[in-house]
């Protein structure tokens, strides 16, 4: 198309789907309809010849001659024809112009198609920059359905052009982060199309992503430049048990061999670490939300540290199941060192162990966490002996608040985790057959007496003496009976009802416990609950004393056929009447004691049980005060129950007393001769094999759980207490708090003292003992702060200006066991030190810390769900001794 006299052709651009597309959207305002358009480029075509441009149909055609452009236009068949060709202007003619939009040749030029789609005015300088060449071109080919949305104002910067580039290129919405750069990572189809780009553009996202995404996005797309994509959430994982500053050869190697997986050198150690911790960060998420992706990338980044030939590094993993198993193992083994009498140096080991366990990533998706948890429990009750209490009550009192958290703890590792903690168990299991024998002498010998206390609360006594004093003009109350329940049962219910509602009860020391009567069964048990008197009898018979009872006021009982297809509405509607006395039966427990529960577990949750959701709702609505209770509890069959005798009941019989059991005799033994043995070792029956017995006379059985709940203060009757949910705790179900001694390590004295076996006697002891001087004299230094602060001029000021009146001496024992115990303790524990009642201890801390918080400054605070009493030692000191003290 050249020839003599006629000046050289300037060389045409090449035209890329982006460009077209750019151009077309640019001349649609003009002619919608569509039409031609002649665009001086190359005649070369690399993309599709026909497709679509929001909803208009394109077609391209590369010609390298003016013939070909006339054919072109002939052969037209789309709602916009765009022609390339090399041509200039001058050589086209008039005629074949006035036959394209605009009647001229269009001039491609980057830059000014993308402040066109941008609607920009002005464009950041740097676009011109060698550095971002390939950027025009970029924005162009990845422009969404519809264009680039607008920039506001007139100028476009070049941040805003390379995040539009990077999210349209990754297939991401907003600017990523190093996370979500991960999860792009593990999409091949997006990790493919990206790689398909030009070097340039590859290597100029990722450089603007490192910049903006921070050095986690630099050591990733290193590997998926290098073909390792794939791994990179694993290689992550590892990479962290690779630190630099480890010499260990076997590290040092590992390191050598990884700089393969980047395709040459290691990337710098913080962007190192920064990729590490964004692994983590992503897997966490996954094991929560999408677990079998999260566990196959654990597996793989195992083998990757296999393939590094440093497999064993796993072990020191807070990520990888190999790091999580060794601490469990660790757990294990120190527990099992512990057992059966722990000293307080080996219960210190066991809370450290069990810190370490919980410091792994794992541990919250780790059913064995949950069970080395209470295996700590157990371990720190076992350190803590008591003596046996001396009478009945006291014996109720001691499961409520300590026996029955032993029981959950052992059925909450039987469900988890049993043969791990054999030894444990079997230390439990002889306290509390000690434990249980001596009650059921205690309670023989009281039911053959008068069979009444003064506090004692006895089920036939329940509605007399806690249902009753619930009944006011406002609101009668809503008795649910769950047949069976124990109360470790009711207090794990307990923890996950009581939020909205506020807890309520006679006595100041916490929870109280019913003595069901003998045998501890439904016929004779809770006839006489519902009607208030030693009785036996069924449905028919429980209904009219539950009338009886109530007699002179409206009372409404339902039993298991109105809630076994959910709560009826004539249920619902009794409830609803807040002045009618009503009472529900759930049988939910007792039902799962003949065949067990489908899903094996022991634990209960208030879903588990048919109707109790419902009721509370109803009662809430209504206004109503709430007692949740049961008839008798049970225990459970682990599969080592004996039948030692045949008899027609499962825990009770006839006969004379063996190894186990005891007889009992009384007004409360409800059999036709007012005598029954009854065993007290969980593992005698007499039946058939089930899934759990009732009827006999250890604690688990007789003691009956009392839970009272109110909607509104005003519900608590004169002299009642309200309950905080940690209030229940006991002293041991936490670690106790201790001041700020290093954890043992690997390489510390503590790790190389010679250990004895888990069953040699406890001849050692004076060496504990020895052990524990040291921190009694350390703990010696902080007796008699309180004292100081007490005699102090500020706190004889905090008095003078009407300050709540607290006894001095109290105050400054409090202080000084929170000082000896690091500045944190139980609530129950600081209770026993200062004599309190643990119900009562909330208000007496907020009533000390009245005089100690100043202007504002948290001195003393319940903290950790109500659980914890805090004191900010420092801020003591310097309040109220200038520093000192």
């Amino acid at each position: 198309m050249t020839g003599t006299g006629t000046a050289a052709r300037r060389p045409a651009p090449v035209a890329t789907r982006g460009i077209v597309e750019a151009e077309v959207r640019r001349r649609r305002g003009r002619a919608p309809d569509g039409g031609t358009l002649l665009l001086r480029a190359a005649p070369e075509w690399r993309s599709a010849f026909r497709f679509q441009v929001d909803g208009a149909s394109v077609q391209v055609a590369p010609c390298e001659s003016l013939l070909a452009v006339l054919d072109a236009l002939s052969s037209k068949d789309a709602d916009y024809l765009v022609i390339l060709t090399p041509a200039e202007q001058e050589e086209l003619g008039a005629g074949l112009l006035a036959r394209v939009i605009g009647n001229k040749q269009i001039s491609v030029n980057r830059l000014d198609l993308v402040r066109q789609v941008f609607g920009a005015k002005w464009l950041d300088p740097r676009f011109r920059s060698p550095e971002w060449a390939w950027l025009p071109e970029a924005l162009l080919e990845s422009q969404p359905e519809g264009g680039w949305p607008k920039v506001k104002g007139a100028f476009l910067d070049l941040d805003t052009a390379l995040a539009a580039v990077t999210a349209a290129r990754l297939g991401m919405c907003g600017a990523p982060d190093a996370a979500s750069l991960l999860e792009w990572s593990q999409d091949l189809p997006s990790v493919a199309r990206f790689i398909a780009l030009p070097v340039q553009e590859q290597r100029g996202i990722a450089d603007w992503l490192g910049r903006t995404s921070g050095p986690a996005a630099d050591v990733l797309f290193r590997l998926v430049r290098a073909g390792n994509a794939v791994d990179a959430l694993a290689i992550g994982l590892i990479i962290g048990l690779l630190p630099a500053r480890n010499r260990r050869q076997t590290v040092i190697a590992a390191r050598v061999r990884a700089e393969r997986l980047f395709g040459g050198a290691l990337p710098g150690e913080a962007s190192l670490t920064a990729f590490a911790e964004a692994s983590e960060s992503l897997l966490l998420r996954w094991l929560q939300h999408a677990r079998p992706r999260a566990e196959a990338v654990l597996e793989r980044a195992q083998q990757l540290l296999d393939d590094l030939q440093a497999g064993e590094l796993a072990k020191d993993s807070r990520i990888l199941e190999m790091g999580y198993e060794a601490r469990l193992a660790e757990f294990t083994e120190t527990v099992a060192r512990a057992v059966p009498d722990p000293l307080p140096v080996e219960v210190a080991e066991v809370d450290d162990a069990l810190a370490k366990l919980c410091g792994h990533q794992l541990q919250d998706v780790r059913p064995e966490t949950e069970a080395a948890r209470m295996a700590a429990r157990l371990v720190r009750r076992l350190a803590a002996d008591a003596d046996l209490p001396a009478t009945v009550l006291q014996y109720v009192d001691r499961y409520v608040r300590d026996g029955a958290w032993m029981d959950r703890a052992v059925a909450r590792i039987r469900d988890l985790d049993p043969d791990r903690y054999a030894s444990l168990l079997d230390a439990v299991r002889t306290r509390r057959d000690a434990l249980d024998e001596a009650f059921a002498v205690k309670l023989a010998a009281w039911s053959a007496g008068s069979n009444k206390g003064e506090r004692l609360l006895l089920v036939e006594d329940l509605l007399d003496r806690v249902a009753r004093p619930l009944t006011g003009r406002e609101a009668a109350p809503l008795i649910i009976v769950v047949d069976g329940m124990s109360v470790a049962i009711a207090a794990e219910l307990a923890e996950r009802i009581v939020g909205r509602w506020t807890e309520i009860g006679r006595s100041a020391e916490g929870r109280e416990g019913a003595l069901a009567v003998l045998p501890s069964i439904t016929r004779f048990s809770r006839a006489s609950l519902l009607s208030g008197e030693l009785t036996r009898g069924q449905q028919a018979e429980e209904e009219r004393g539950f009338r009886g009872f109530w007699s002179g006021r409206t009372a409404e009982l339902f039993h298991k056929s109105d809630i076994r297809d959910g709560v009826r509405a004539e249920v619902l509607a009794a409830v609803a009447k807040k002045r009618v006395v009503v009472g529900v039966v759930l049988n939910a427990i007792d039902d799962s004691l003949d065949k067990g529960r489908p899903d094996g577990r022991s634990g209960w949750r208030p879903t588990d049980i048919r109707g109790l959701p419902e009721l509370l709702d109803a009662a809430w609505r209504a206004g109503r005060p709430v007692l949740v209770t049961s008839d008798h509890g049970h225990v459970l069959d682990r599969g080592d129950a004996v039948m030692t005798q045949r008899a027609e009941a499962a825990r009770y019989r006839a006969g004379e007393p063996g190894d186990g059991e005891v007889r009992v005799s009384g007004r409360r033994v409800l059999t036709p001769d007012g005598t029954v043995t009854v065993p007290w070792n969980e593992r005698i029956r007499y039946a058939q094999r089930k899934e759990g017995y009732h009827g006999g006379a250890s604690l688990a059985e007789m003691v009956v759980p009392v839970l009272v709940l109110v909607p509104s203060a005003r519900l608590v009757p004169d002299g009642w207490e309200t309950y905080e949910p940690a209030v229940h705790e006991p002293t041991w179900w936490e670690p106790a708090a201790r001041s700020g001694a290093a954890k043992p390590s690997e390489d510390s004295q503590a790790a190389a003292r010679p250990r004895r076996p888990a069953r040699q006697a406890r001849a050692g002891r004076q060496e504990g003992a020895a052990l524990f001087e040291v921190a009694e004299v350390a703990a010696e230094s902080a007796s008699g702060l309180g004292e100081r602060v007490v005699s102090s001029e500020l706190f004889a000021g905090q008095r003078q200006f009407g300050r709540a009146r607290v006894d001095d001496r109290q105050v400054a024992a409090l202080i000084d066991a929170l000082a000896q115990a690091g500045g944190k303790l139980a609530v129950t524990a600081a209770a026993q030190r200062v004599g309190q009642l643990p119900a009562r201890m909330h208000g007496y801390v907020a009533t000390v810390a009245n005089i100690l918080n100043i202007d504002g400054y948290q001195v003393l605070s319940v903290t950790d769900g109500g659980r914890t009493v805090a004191l900010d030692l420092p801020l003591l000191r310097e309040q109220f001794l200038g520093g000192g003290g």
